[in-house]
């Protein structure tokens, strides 16, 4: 049989890796590149003959640009300028690309905006797959000349093009000499025809800041992002922009709060709250038969009413600090961003509650299925009635994060209820301030204890709503409490047949030691969200959240989020000369590696023949294929001892 040359690239899902696999037959190559599961580009099919090669298919249908929306190329799209914008058709099917020439506030220069949108005919709905943001005129070239930049700019003069600066041996950036949507492919043509002159060339992509909210009051969130403002000690906090990089979303987790209730009208509140999908809205009965008439978004178990309004101004506060709406140009940025708030009001308007209302709250919600509660609750007595209410959730596997309380005494001595209750769902949390040191200071110290308070938490000074549309800074345990339960409801997320053993598994697994905890807590440690992700990632390595065919922790270890298929690794295949390689971006982990192996039967694996040209942000593996009939590559992600 003759041999056909060709490169196949596929995506194998196996334990404790994800494997992406090149096919190589020994024959005059012709294969390019292509992202993971994708046929080769040679393969690919062109444009449809029956569709216009230029054209609108949707008119008002693609959505405007969003300035509030979590893709940060289209919030500087929406705030910008568009300059020039057209839609070309992309293969075949209903993907079409558009371009877009921006003049924006984030660049100097103009922009070049790439999008992939996919419509649907049946529903007439179009959904961006992918945005790219690139400058008008410039591009990164690397020269067959290597290091000679002087004969590089002679030979690209004629062109047009200017040698703007040197980044690294043979890599130059290069001016061109028009910015428009034509400028960059036609460049990319001419070098095209010059390979005794390039070895390759890009546009230069445009990026942005990590996970920072557009929130104005962000940066007085030292618990998300401790700069060492104000005395504070750097990186004193939960790392929440590195976090929301790995996990931006959790839709379809219910948290409940057990407090005075949510501000439902606040701005940065709004649309949080749980809606009963089994209670009809108005109709005067008890419809899910929960023994509550109307309770559409939870239940005022204060006045016995379906209204849960805060009247006092401390669950909008801790509520807030889980779910405050992130992104939205308005106040601050909570923790999670799609999770719903199940509102159960049990303090009155003085911030005092009855130990009933505690029960029959905690029972509503378990009864509600709820995983995750939060309870900012101390000085309540003892109730055996409660007890059995949380052995009850600790068989459901639900897990109670309960504030440790704020006297400054040692709870292992001096029991705070409802943390010091002996079920094993509990997380009790303390305080910490933004010296990373446990708060101890005169007004609302933290109570602490080694065996009875398992970690401490940013709680001193937290900035978050109250009643009407304002914020106010509160100090205490209750504020430490849902940072962990925020944390708790993401682990929930990622793997959502866990139950409240696992959960605090990694929660307490995963805390940030240090001396000034030391002999206070269980962890001797402080909350961290990424590393709490980590530990649940590598105790569950082939879990795939999003169903984009990429485990959570090679998404992690990839630098893309687990909440959503379209965001993806991008992985790229090439030979050349005699080579097989394969590359990906990569974040370096402490806790868990990539590592490119190959085989030749697709049962042995080993790293040994393949060279490891690796940067700090790119993995990057190579293999000499002279001689062999064919050869796989797989990328392999592996946690660490």
């Amino acid at each position: 049989m003759k041999k056909i040359s060709r490169l196949i690239v596929a995506a194998v899902l196996a334990a404790f890796y994800l494997a992406t696999i090149l096919w190589w037959s020994a024959a005059p190559s012709d294969a390019g590149s292509a992202e993971a599961r994708s046929r080769p580009t040679a393969n690919r099919p062109g444009p449809d003959p029956q569709l216009p090669a230029v054209a609108d298919p949707t008119g008002a249908l693609m959505p405007p640009d969003s300035p509030t929306s979590p893709d940060a190329v289209e919030r500087v799209v929406a705030q910008g300028t568009i300059l020039d914008s057209r839609i070309e058709k992309e293969g075949k099917g209903n993907r079409w690309k558009r371009l877009r020439l921006v003049k924006t506030d984030v660049q100097p220069r103009l922009v070049r905006v790439v999008e992939q949108w996919q419509f649907d005919p049946m529903t007439g709905k179009a959904d961006c797959l992918r945005r790219e943001m690139f400058l008008a005129d410039q591009l990164i070239l690397q020269s067959r000349h290597g290091g000679n930049r002087k004969q590089l700019q002679q030979e690209l003069q004629s062109a047009g093009m200017t040698v703007i600066s040197t980044i690294a041996e043979g890599t130059y950036t290069v001016r061109l000499p028009t910015a428009d949507l034509d400028s960059i492919p036609q460049a990319l043509h001419y070098l095209a025809g010059h390979p005794d002159l390039v070895e390759s060339a890009e546009p230069d992509g445009v990026g942005f800041g990590s996970g920072t909210p557009n929130d104005p009051f962000f940066a007085e969130q030292w618990g998300l992002q401790n700069t060492g403002l104000a005395g504070g000690t750097v990186d004193a906090d939960v790392d929440a922009p590195e976090f929301w990089d790995i996990v931006g979303n959790t839709p379809g987790v219910v948290i409940a709060v057990l407090d005075s209730g949510l501000n439902f009208t606040h701005p940065d509140l709004l649309g949080i709250e749980w809606i009963n999908p089994n209670e009809v809205v108005g109709d005067g009965l008890d419809n899910d038969a929960s023994g509550k008439v109307d309770d559409v978004r939870g239940w005022d178990f204060v006045n016995n009413d379906n209204n849960p309004t805060d009247d006092h101004g401390h669950g909008s506060n801790v509520t807030g600090i889980i779910a405050a709406n992130r992104d939205n140009n308005q106040g601050i940025a909570g923790m999670l961003k799609g999770s719903k708030i199940l509102v159960c009001k049990i303090l009155n308007a003085s911030n005092s509650g009855l130990t009933s209302n505690l029960i029959a709250a905690t029972t509503y919600a378990r009864q509600r299925g709820v995983p995750v509660m939060n309870l900012s609750l101390q000085s309540y007595p003892f109730s055996s009635s409660l007890n059995s209410e949380f052995s009850a959730c600790a068989t459901a596997g639900v897990i109670l994060s309960i504030c440790a309380g704020n006297q400054g005494v040692n709870n292992d001595t001096t029991p705070n209820y409802p943390s010091s209750y002996p079920q094993q769902n509990i997380i009790s949390v303390g305080n910490h301030s933004r010296n990373d040191v446990r708060w101890s200071g005169s007004f609302n110290p933290s109570n602490y204890g080694l065996a009875s308070v398992d970690l401490f938490a940013p709680g001193r000074d937290i900035l978050s709503p109250i009643l009407g549309s304002s914020y106010s800074t509160y100090t205490g345990t209750s504020q430490a409490t849902p940072f962990v339960t925020a944390v708790c409801a993401a682990l929930k997320y990622a793997n959502p047949s866990w139950k409240a053993a696992q959960i605090k598994s990694s929660i307490l697994a995963s805390a940030i030691t240090r001396a000034s905890y030391s002999g206070l807590c269980v962890t001797g440690g402080r909350l961290n969200a990424v590393q709490a992700l980590s530990h649940a990632f590598r105790q569950t390595p082939t879990l795939d959240t999003d169903g984009d065919q990429y485990p959570n922790l090679f998404e992690y270890l990839a630098g893309t989020r687990i909440d959503s298929g379209l965001h993806r690794p991008e992985i790229s295949a090439t030979t050349n000369e005699g080579f097989l390689q394969i590359e990906m971006p990569r974040v370096i982990r402490p806790d868990a590696s990539l590592q490119v192996e190959m085989s030749l039967d697709l049962i042995s694996w080993s790293a040994g023949s393949v060279v490891d040209l690796s940067t700090a942000e790119t993995l990057l593996g190579r293999l000499d294929i002279s001689g062999l009939p064919r050869v796989f590559l797989r990328i392999k992600a592996t946690a660490n001892p």
